[in-house]
C-alpha cells in the first residue's frame, strides 16, 4: 500500500515539477514584459488593461516579420539595422543577438558544427559545448594552432555561458543532437542524450 502511494507521488512528481517550472518561468517572463511596456502604454492611453502588453509585443513582432517578407518592408528594416549598427555598445549587443537567435531559431547547420566535450574547468574533467562554423584567425596565427570556437552553455540557463578557444585535436566530437544535448544541460544532466546508434537500433 505504502509502496504503491510512493509510486503514484513520484510519478505525479514527473508530471507536475516539468509543468510548474513552465508556469514558473511563463509568469515572470509575462510580469517582466507587463512592467517594461506598461508604464509606456498607461502615459500615451491614459487607462491599461492587464495583458495588454503581450498583445502589443505579439503585434509587434508579427508586423516585423509581415515587412521582412516585402521589399519595402526589408528596406526600412534594413536601415533601422544600420542606424542600430553605428551605434559602438548598441552595434556589439545587436549583432551577437542576431547571431544567437538565427542559429537557434533558423537553424544554421554551418554555425554549429557539432556537440562536444571539453576539459573545463580542468583537465580530467569534461563539459558540453558547441562548437561554431568560424575560428577567430588573429588567435590561430599568434599561438600557431588550429583553434576552434567553443560555447561552453551554463545549466539550466543555456542561454548564457562562456566562449573558449580550442585546439580540434582537443575536442572530443559527441555523436549527439544539439536538441539532445540542450535537454542534458536544461536538465541538470538528468536527461541523457540518445546516440544515433541506439536510435538504429530502435
Amino acid at each position: 500500500m505504502l509502496k504503491t502511494l510512493r509510486d503514484t507521488l513520484l510519478a505525479g512528481l514527473v508530471i507536475f515539477l516539468p509543468l510548474a517550472a513552465s508556469i514558473f518561468v511563463l509568469y515572470f517572463t509575462f510580469r517582466w514584459i507587463e512592467n517594461l511596456i506598461s508604464p509606456a502604454v498607461h502615459k500615451i492611453s491614459g487607462f491599461y488593461v492587464p495583458g495588454f502588453s503581450l498583445l502589443l509585443l505579439f503585434l509587434t513582432i508579427l508586423i516585423l516579420g509581415l515587412l521582412s517578407r516585402f521589399a519595402l518592408g526589408r528596406k526600412i528594416i534594413e536601415r533601422l539595422e544600420r542606424s542600430f549598427l553605428k551605434v559602438p555598445l548598441l552595434r556589439t549587443i545587436y549583432s551577437a543577438t542576431k547571431e544567437a537567435v538565427k542559429v537557434l531559431i533558423e537553424g544554421e547547420a554551418e554555425k554549429i558544427r557539432g556537440v562536444v566535450l571539453v576539459e573545463y574547468p580542468r583537465k580530467g574533467l569534461y563539459a558540453i559545448g558547441f562548437t561554431s562554423g568560424k575560428s577567430i584567425k588573429a588567435a590561430c596565427e599568434k599561438t600557431g594552432k588550429n583553434l576552434v570556437n567553443v560555447f561552453i552553455p551554463t545549466s539550466p540557463n543555456p542561454t548564457s555561458g562562456l566562449v573558449v578557444l580550442v585546439p580540434e585535436e582537443e575536442l572530443i566530437y559527441l555523436d549527439i543532437s544539439v536538441e539532445e544535448a540542450m535537454k542534458i544541460i536544461i536538465s541538470g544532466g538528468f536527461s541523457q542524450g540518445e546516440t544515433k546508434e541506439s536510435k538504429n537500433g530502435e
